[in-house]
């Protein structure tokens, strides 16, 4: 059976909105999350040390960027606090039709660590894109020095499956690649979230 793309929807869990990026969050989100260090150092999109850089450097938030939101296979979505702020940025990267998979790849503002939201934001993708688009397997990536990151991917029922020696290279360096998935198979008892 064929995959039902369906673009970057908007989905509500219990705490957040996750949206499509308007042109107006650019400054939230550099501020809440993209500016520190700490957040960027595990991805390997260009630092971004100004605000201007969101566009020069990383080529976010161009208008080429917009556009592929026209795409039915685009799937990059802001974390919105429910009245409030943009604290983050969730994205199914590399979408393969013919395995039937996608990359999972997030990253959240230091003010928002340990309190559940990635966790939150990450199950409701997870299940959006394994019971509405119909992926077969969701999978993502860490180095085993972000071992935060791969304890969001356990409690949203991801699986070790194995690590690449030295196959990941973000802003920190060249580490080894841990690789966590959960396959439709695998899924969970369904959440509460809304897909709108």
């Amino acid at each position: 059976m064929g995959l039902r793309h369906r673009g970057t929807v908007q989905l509500e869990t219990e705490r957040l909105i996750l949206r499509r990026f308007l042109p107006g969050d650019m400054e939230e989100i550099y501020n809440n999350c993209w500016r520190d260090y700490e957040v960027w150092r595990w991805t390997s999109y260009d630092p971004m040390p100004t605000i201007r850089e969101v566009q020069t450097a990383a080529g976010l938030f161009t208008p080429r960027w917009f556009a592929a939101y026209g795409q039915p296979d685009r799937y990059s979505w802001a974390i919105q606090l429910k009245n409030g702020p943009v604290i983050g940025r969730i994205s199914g990267m590399h979408p393969d039709d013919h395995v039937s998979q996608v990359e999972l790849a997030y990253e959240l503002g230091r003010a928002w660590w340990n309190r559940g939201y990635a966790t939150e934001a990450a199950g409701a993708i997870i299940r959006f894109f394994l019971t509405e688009v119909g992926f077969n397997r969701v999978f993502a990536c860490h180095a085993p020095e972000n071992p935060a990151s791969g304890r969001v991917m356990q409690k949203c029922g991801m699986r070790y499956e194995g690590m690449l020696r030295q196959a990941f290279r973000c802003n920190s360096g060249l580490y080894d690649m841990v690789i966590c998935g959960i396959l439709a198979e695998d899924l969970p008892i369904q959440g509460n979230e809304s897909f709108v």
